[in-house]
């Protein structure tokens, strides 16, 4: 057996342990069907006292159209003056009213004095504050002096959690969740955690206790499912996650959610718990009427929600927490097929160029995830979306030998890199940038050097002559490789179009919505395996371009968090329609070049001078006839 052939054998062997893998996070992924609907109480009260109702019985209108939870923010000294529970006077204006009074008060230059107007209203914020607060009397009241600074954000200290209304809701039946607060220097952090609560989702871009006093969060948190917003970075919480029970939740800001119409505001919802896991869904209750009346339009959200949930086989209710153990030992095994497959993609480059590669690769997965089961997944996602197109024939059907061999890669990666904190992307992948840039360069490379030396192909490239055919086909592939690259991520530099956006939309409501990336670089590998005629270098281009489309498959599975058997959909979706589009593009790139080539014959045969008799130079004589015979009488 060669050494490729060992190759071979060792990553398809690698596929059992990371098979069962594979088979086991399907398993655990498809347990978790239960989501909850937590509504917003603060965007509540707001929107109840637009309508001039009681928060609770709006609550309950909600309850019925298909919410199950509620989340409480935990108070600040502000929202208890709201609530009439405490006075606030700021520094200033207690100086400028003893000063009409005639009379002198000595106070700190950036204080904020604070009354009770309820007995007991300030014990949760003096137990949160250290040193403790100087007391003055004024008016026959204890006011107590805390430090305020020049942004006015004295008011926001913690104060603790609304017993009260926890208790009411609790009783109610409402499954709760409680959000705390950070401010510098939090003193007893989490020793006022109510019991009524199932979930912890903090407030604000800080998990209560940053910096300091992470271990008493971590502490106080065992208990509870602490909530990863997401798309919300919020400092301190990679520290706390590793360590308590966790949930991912999702929400729409409260500017978005006003623009959007019921129906495609719980369609985000759904897709967040279908795609990317998500099982805390927090509501927030329309507080403007741009899109119709308030009150019936979070009613037709929370329906159309609830009824999006229930056909994709949700249950609406509690969450526990989930946790997924993957044994070291089979991870291992499922790394020796990452390894091999590293050393395939070795094998691609003639001499030392090969040991260059393999050596890059390695350290841009140690480089960006350490010595650690990322690195070996980010080495998995760099070397097996290469080796399709550059091991099998340039025929049609590699299309889909190419995507089966990103889906070996995808199996392995996954086996390497799930587990629990990397389901609930508490640990991104690393190195996702490079999952999309590195494969299609390295096979570009690979194209270049199998036809011939680096320096040829410089003296070549100087003195080949241009066809604009080919430099036109060439600068559109480029601008389709572009495009690719600037459509990654969240928040890529060219953002959707309005008429993609519908045919998301559009293909939503069938499956999981294939990749643009897969959906461009499929036909452009299409239009290269089916023209072998075109110059070698048009056709590596474009395969390229197909190489970006091998490598967003593997993408797709390092999003951890998306299950498994989602990705895969999304994979063979964009394969059928690639494959389609590709099979369409062909004939009309064949017809456009023909017609643009008989064009061109046309142009270049009409603007062709006409010829003119050559006159003969005057130091020559005319040709002569045929000589005559003469006949003598």
């Amino acid at each position: 057996m060669t050494t490729r052939g060992v190759l071979y054998l060792l990553v398809l062997l690698s596929l059992i342990p990371g098979g069962w893998l594979a088979y086991r996070r399907v398993q655990h992924e498809g347990s978790r069907t239960a989501v909850t609907l937590l509504l917003d109480e603060a965007a509540l009260t707001e929107q109840a006292a637009y309508k001039g109702l009681d928060p609770m019985a709006l609550a309950e209108r909600y309850r019925e159209a298909g919410l199950n939870g509620v989340a409480l923010f935990e108070d600040t000294l502000h929202t208890l003056a709201l609530k009439g529970r405490v006075a606030l006077l700021p520094s200033t204006d207690a100086r400028a009213a003893a000063a009409l009074r005639g009379e002198g008060l000595a106070l700190p230059p950036q204080s904020l004095l604070v009354a009770e107007l309820e007995p007991g209203a300030l014990t949760g914020a003096l137990a949160k504050t250290a040193p403790a607060p100087e007391t003055l009397s004024l008016a026959g009241r204890t006011w107590y002096v805390f430090p305020d600074p020049a942004d006015g954000s004295g008011a926001d200290r913690p104060a603790g959690p609304d017993r009260e209304l926890l208790a009411a809701y609790h009783e109610a039946g409402w499954d709760v969740a409680y959000r705390p607060l950070n401010y510098p220097g939090l003193q007893n952090v989490g020793a006022d955690f109510p019991p009524e609560a199932r979930y912890l989702i903090h407030g604000g871009l800080e998990v209560a206790g940053n910096p300091e006093a992470l271990a008493d969060t971590v502490a106080a948190s065992q208990s509870y499912l602490t909530g990863l917003i997401e798309g919300t970075p919020q400092a301190g919480l990679a520290d706390v996650l590793g360590e308590v029970p966790a949930a991912r939740v999702f929400s729409l800001a409260q500017d978005w959610l006003n623009t959007l119409p019921p129906e495609e505001a719980a369609s985000k919802y759904v897709l967040a718990a279908s795609e990317r896991g998500a099982q805390l869904l927090y509501v927030r209750p329309y507080t403007t009427e741009r899109v119709g009346e308030m009150v019936a339009a979070t009613e037709a959200l929370i329906r159309s929600l609830r009824a999006g949930l229930e056909a994709r086989g949700f249950l609406v209710g509690p969450v526990e927490a989930a946790a997924y153990e993957s044994p070291i030992l089979l991870r291992a095994l499922a790394a020796l097929g990452v390894l091999a497959g590293l050393v395939l993609l070795a094998g691609l480059y003639p001499g030392l160029w090969g040991a260059f590669v393999a050596f890059g690769v390695l350290a841009l997965g140690v480089l960006a995830a350490g010595f650690s089961w990322g690195a070996l997944a980010l080495v998995a996602a760099l070397s097996f979306p290469v080796l399709g197109y550059a091991l099998l024939p340039p025929k049609l059907w590699a299309l889909g030998g190419a995507t089966l061999v990103s889906l070996v890669g995808a199996t392995l990666l996954a086996a390497v890199g799930s587990d629990r904190d990397t389901l609930l992307a508490v640990t991104p992948f690393a190195g996702v940038a490079a999952t999309l840039v590195v494969p299609p360069a390295l096979f570009a490379f690979h194209v270049a050097l199998r036809a011939r030396p680096p320096a040829r192909w410089v003296t070549d490239f100087w003195n080949a002559p241009v066809r604009l055919g080919y430099v036109l086909l060439t600068l559109l592939g480029l601008a389709a490789f572009a495009l690719l690259l600037l459509r990654r991520g969240n928040f890529p530099v060219l953002p959707a179009s309005e008429a993609e956006l519908g045919l998301r939309a559009l293909l939503s409501e069938w499956f999981a919505r294939p990749r643009f990336k897969e959906l461009l670089g499929h036909p452009l590998a299409v239009l290269a395996l089916l023209n072998a005629r075109w110059p070698l270098w048009v056709r590596g281009l474009l395969l390229s371009a197909g190489v970006v489309a091998q490598a967003s498959v593997v993408n797709s599975f390092s999003h951890y968090h998306t299950p498994l058997l989602v990705s895969l959909e999304r994979t063979l979706v964009a394969l059928a329609l690639g494959l389609a589009l590709g099979l369409v593009l062909t004939p009309a790139v064949r017809l456009g070049e023909r017609l643009v080539t008989r064009w061109l014959a046309r142009g270049g045969a009409a603007g062709t001078p006409p010829q003119t008799p050559q006159a003969h130079p005057p130091s020559q004589s005319a040709p002569r006839g045929p000589r005559r015979s003469s006949a003598r009488g």
